[in-house]
């Protein structure tokens, strides 16, 4: 028999991300809010899933999705979007516990836009601060010596040369060329992605026409922006708000 998962406590973070949803969603005459714009994706469930790399804490997936929509489900009782919110099996709205209105009561007056900047902050893995507070920046100590051993996968040269023969040197996400953009210092690069990580695939056959594609250093990153996935360049094309902002 399947051992259910062990409840985990909610977080500030956690708690003021579902806030947010439940307050900043789009509305639609006639209809439920859709997840917040600024997330850039059209269902909950993506909205849900966003939030699981910096507000995960040992949770599933699932059990991470179900614990941010109840929670969203909890503070929709505040707020006109839609939908009714949490309710008892006679159908009733229970008032808001403790820690639920103690969020409300910290944000009810502060804008939308302050709301958003804060949870998007949390949302990109800033840190908290014990009391809830978002972290002040401190001067902190680097720079020392460590050594690391480490297993690194071989990759063959002649292959990221046959990739950029084939797909050019204009990023294929959002069109930016180096060489446009800092002359004779950016002229010939490019990084070339694995469609397939290579630490997913191991050692197989590659084929620079189809499994490789070439990427700005920006669009590259974004790709791996989640730790847990890699996105397709469809997928990355679809979060762009502006092609070739940087071209």
């Amino acid at each position: 028999m399947k051992r259910p998962e062990q409840l985990i406590e909610r977080s500030y973070s956690m708690m003021i991300a579902s806030y947010w949803l439940a307050r900043c969603g789009v509305r639609h005459e006639g209809k439920a809010a859709s997840p917040p714009a600024a997330l850039g994706v059209s269902t909950w469930k993506a909205a849900y899933d966003s939030f699981f790399d910096a507000m995960g804490d040992g949770r599933s997936q699932t059990q991470f999705r179900n614990s941010l929509k109840n929670a969203r489900d909890t503070f929709d009782i505040l707020f006109d979007n839609g939908r009714i919110g949490w309710v008892d099996r006679n159908g009733q709205q229970p008032s808001l516990s403790t820690n639920f209105t103690r969020i409300h009561e910290e944000w009810r007056d502060r804008s939308d836009q302050e709301l958003e900047r804060f949870v998007l902050g949390l949302h990109a893995g800033m840190p908290v601060a014990v009391d809830g507070k978002a972290r002040s920046p401190e001067a902190r100590t680097e720079g020392g010596e460590k050594v690391y051993v480490s297993l690194r996968r071989e990759r063959d040269p002649k292959l990221r040369e046959d990739a950029l023969a084939i797909h050019g040197l204009d990023c294929m996400a959002c069109g930016f060329n180096f060489g446009r953009a800092y002359g004779a210092l950016g002229e010939g690069f490019i990084e070339v992605h694995h469609v397939v990580p290579i630490a997913e695939a191991g050692k197989t056959i590659t084929d620079p026409a189809t499994d490789l594609v070439v990427l700005c250093s920006n669009c590259h990153r974004m790709v791996h922006r989640k730790r847990s996935v890699c996105l397709s360049l469809d997928e990355l094309k679809a979060h762009l708000r502006v092609r070739g902002s940087h071209s």
